[in-house]
């Protein structure tokens, strides 16, 4: 009885040392510096352009890095700095506001920036019928009795007339993610085109239907399963070609529109007239002079986290622009005119405010889609370091893209071990791969930057390899001896 006694307190004094030992931290950063650089090392990335941080985010200690200085282009990754500047000034109670009333006999509609007035995904996350903004100010101003009204006056000078920033790609204009960034915006400022094959006859529609963009149809019939078609514009204002093969139904495709305001005015115009409110004049983009009249009819918000669920769950270039133009709009006394200079003084203000300095970064829009842009790696740890450290954190990390889960990082970190570990921000445009966020591993959360230049997507299969790499040496116990 004696020896079971001695053989269990035996065993249940060797069980504490190896919890003991399980709870200490991962295998020695030399360990994961090693897999690292092989990983990074590989000879079909010679010339790709590496700059990496990884930091334990409770200590900020370093466990690895590469070039992290090193300013590179970080394509979407420019939204964590978006969005950090964002919920440094203007706050995460900060909403879009939209406010639509009469002035004299005239509908008037004060856009505020909102990036996601009318926006699909973010209707059904909220549980709202898709467009529901403009046939509710319709009612609304049937409501107020009225029978008919004179002009529709659009109010977008909550932001400047640029609504093109000039280091965009200029043969990309009419893609979504390089759409126009108006005070006004709607719909993501896109309309869908869908073409149909019956009987051969082609016909082509957008949604919303619209009379304010025209369509020039030149798609030909073609087999039954084969349809493709392309977009473009002809230089005509407001004019679309369309043109490729169909077989039965091709698309919808996502279309940039020009001057989305007027878009919505027309939207709403037709919308009045068929609740029965007459509109007898224009549709007119105009400021609303300071101290006339304006009776309000409706008001619609959009808060700051489901910007920022879009913006980078999603990778929704307008939500960032938006945001940019925003920050710069609340520099100015009276909170209008903001454009994307201004939004660069403030946000290149708030990276210094945390130490960094010119040779660590370039600001040039909030998307990341111009070229111009530059971060480094230590730029964006330091941003997630001080975010880490602050009231937002949480609020922050829940509208990152979960491996495995949603977003753009659905499809990615799918494996049972991976899924659900790693919450991050993608970035690609051409040459440029990026990734940067946080990793939940056994040992603690770790920070961690991945920029990539003049690689494509072996590069990013190769930071994936390596985000998975720390999840596993943070799994591995280092046992005393």
């Amino acid at each position: 009885m004696k020896r079971a006694r001695t053989a269990v307190a035996l065993t249940f004094a060797l069980g504490l040392c190896l919890r003991g030992a399980l709870a200490f931290p991962a295998a020695s950063p030399a360990e994961l510096s090693k897999r690292l650089d092989d990983l990074l090392g590989k000879p079909w990335l010679k010339n790709v352009l590496f700059s990496v941080c990884i930091t334990k985010a409770e200590t900020g200690e370093v466990v690895y890095e590469k070039n992290p200085g090193l300013p590179l282009l970080p394509a979407s990754n420019m939204k964590i700095i978006t969005s950090a500047a964002a919920m440094e000034y203007l706050g995460p109670d900060f909403a879009f506001v939209t406010r639509v009333g009469l002035s004299g006999d005239a509908v008037v509609v004060l856009g505020g920036g909102d990036p996601l007035l009318g926006d699909r995904e973010t209707d059904i996350r909220n549980g709202r019928r898709s467009h529901p903004v403009i046939q509710d100010v319709a009612a609304r101003i049937k409501g107020m009795g009225l029978t008919s009204v004179s002009d529709i006056i659009l109010d977008t000078s909550v932001f400047d007339e640029q609504r093109v920033h000039p280091t965009w790609p200029l043969n990309q204009l009419h893609q979504k993610y390089a759409c126009e960034v108006s005070g006004l915006n709607f719909n993501g400022n896109c309309v869908a085109i869908t073409a149909v094959n019956r009987d051969g006859k082609l016909t082509v529609s957008q949604d919303p239907p619209n009379d304010y963009m025209k369509l020039v149809n030149a798609m030909t019939p073609g087999p039954r399963r084969i349809s493709r078609f392309m977009v473009d514009r002809t230089g005509v204002p407001c004019q679309l070609l369309v043109e490729g093969v169909c077989g039965n139904q091709a698309g919808p495709y996502s279309v940039a529109v020009e001057n989305p305001a007027l878009l919505f005015g027309h939207l709403l115009r037709d919308s009045l007239n068929k609740a029965g409110v007459r509109v007898t004049g224009q549709v007119l983009e105009s400021s609303l002079a300071p101290g006339a009249e304006f009776r309000p009819a409706a008001e619609y918000r959009t808060s700051l986290g489901d910007c920022l669920q879009r913006m980078n769950k999603d990778s929704l270039g307008l939500a960032a622009e938006a945001l940019f133009k925003m920050l710069g709009a609340r520099s100015h006394p009276d909170g209008k005119q903001g454009g994307w200079e201004d939004g660069r003084r403030v946000v290149s203000s708030y990276l210094k405010g945390l130490g960094l300095d010119d040779s660590d970064f370039t600001v040039a829009d909030g998307s990341g889609l111009s070229r111009d842009n530059r971060l480094s790696a230590k730029a964006l740890n330091r941003v997630l370091t001080h975010l880490a450290s602050g009231p937002t954190w949480e609020f922050f990390k829940s509208t990152l893209a979960v491996g495995g889960l949603d977003g753009t990082m659905k499809r990615h970190f799918w494996e049972k071990k991976y899924r659900g570990r790693v919450l991050a921000k993608s970035g690609y445009i051409m040459a440029v791969r990026a990734l940067s966020g946080v990793v939940r591993t056994d040992s603690g959360d770790y920070l961690f930057s991945f920029l990539a230049n003049q690689g494509g997507n072996g590069a990013r299969l190769t930071i994936d390899a390596a985000v998975k790499a720390v999840v596993d040496w943070a799994a591995r116990p280092v046992f005393s001896h």
